[in-house]
């Protein structure tokens, strides 16, 4: 990220026109100073809550397991703001580290790390704490038999093992499931404009028009809306828990500006998740906070964001025309998003990593396009 913000400026007569980039704040040139030093790490903090559940929770399975799993993430995860943070939200505990997750696939990791060769990588190094990883070594082979991985090798059909190492076929004859399916954009949408309340609200309903009825293909869909509103609660939570940090951040500061941009994190984080986003800055946060909470899921495997600009268009005009923002504000904002998605980041087999290097996450973004009727989509969020 250089010089990211700019306008369209007329050139000559008018015929032609170029794009003039403008500089960033002292506040996005610190950050991204930090993003480009720090070495990044491995954080057990997920690693250990997802083990204690699933070992506590061995009579849960399927999406009510997924679901739960999820909502107790949200509830015990540490919240991180860092320094001159005024967008927020991590997997991990620590700036720039990764979080791990056992119940995808664990087997890889741990025979990586026990020859301790993670953080002597050519490609993505990662450093790790001695005691964590000793941790990890004392608790890991529970999940060479529990994670998913270990799960669908059970059930390849016979057949396919005489393809696998063919050179045809991607995958081999076990560890075929590394990573999820991933590779989709969540609604972000109807998180901005109707809020997890009033989703989960919607699937309280839907359950509530299946009981007394369960029978056949109604039982799956009794429990996807139950998980459903789980995972709603989970997200209101994790951005309640964002809140109450900032508060207390701010009872603390004794710079009145950033205590006052503390106040305002913390009411627009007590506020988006439930609620339909009221500004620019709230649906940012709702945006990312969203994000991070498909990530502690999903395992960051192509979860991408996609039309960004067509999320943002309407906040950030009515922001403008009501004076509750400026074009420079807006920008400092977009460019801090940028670098959140950037400062995220998931630790890949050293085989996969040379095929991608660079501590690709596989967030994507789009921006442009057409409308659903085929106009022009073009707004000035894309020119931030």
């Amino acid at each position: 990220m250089g010089q990211t913000s700019g306008t369209l400026a007329a050139e000559d007569s008018g015929v032609r026109s170029k794009y003039v980039l403008s500089p960033v704040t002292a506040r996005v040139a610190k950050i991204r100073e930090k993003y480009r030093t720090t070495r990044p790490t491995i954080c057990i903090a997920r690693y250990k809550i997802v083990t204690e559940f699933y070992r506590r929770n061995p009579q849960l399975q399927g999406i009510l397991k997924r679901a739960e799993n999820f909502r107790n993430l949200c509830g015990k995860l540490p919240v991180l703001i860092n320094e001159d943070e005024v967008l927020v939200g991590w997997q991990a505990a620590r700036y720039r580290a990764c979080a791990l997750y056992p119940e995808i696939s664990f087997g890889w990791f741990l025979d990586e790390l026990a020859a301790g060769t993670i953080p002597k990588r050519d490609v993505d190094p990662y450093d790790i704490d001695e005691k964590d990883a000793e941790y990890i070594l004392e608790t890991g082979d529970f999940w060479r038999k529990e994670s998913l991985s270990a799960k669908v090798d059970e059930y390849i059909p016979l057949g396919y093992f005489e393809a696998a190492g063919s050179g045809v076929t991607y995958f081999s004859s076990k560890n075929t499931c590394t990573s999820p399916v991933g590779h989709f954009v969540a609604n972000f949408d109807k998180a901005l404009h109707k809020g997890f309340a009033a989703i989960r609200a919607e699937a309280k309903a839907k359950m509530d028009e299946l009981e007394g009825v369960m029978f056949g293909d109604s039982v799956a869909q009794y429990n996807f809306y139950r998980a459903v509103t789980i995972v709603c609660d989970g997200m209101i939570t994790l951005a309640i828990r964002y809140a109450a940090e900032c508060a207390r951040l701010a009872s603390l500061e004794t710079d009145p500006a950033r205590k006052g941009e503390l106040e305002a994190m913390a009411d627009c984080l007590k506020w988006i998740m439930e609620n339909p986003c009221r500004s620019f800055h709230d649906a940012l946060q709702c945006i990312f906070l969203y994000q991070i909470g498909l990530c502690l899921d999903g395992q960051q495997h192509g979860i991408s964001i996609g039309r960004l600009d067509q999320y943002l268009g309407s906040f950030y005009d009515a922001d403008i025309a009501a004076g509750r923002i400026t074009h420079e504000k807006a920008q400092e904002l977009l460019d801090l998003f940028y670098l959140k998605v950037a400062e995220m980041n998931k630790i890949w087999p050293y085989r996969a990593t040379l095929s991608g290097p660079g501590y690709t996450s596989g967030q994507l973004m789009t921006i442009g396009g057409v409308t659903r009727d085929g106009k022009d989509a073009t707004n000035p969020v894309q020119l931030n």
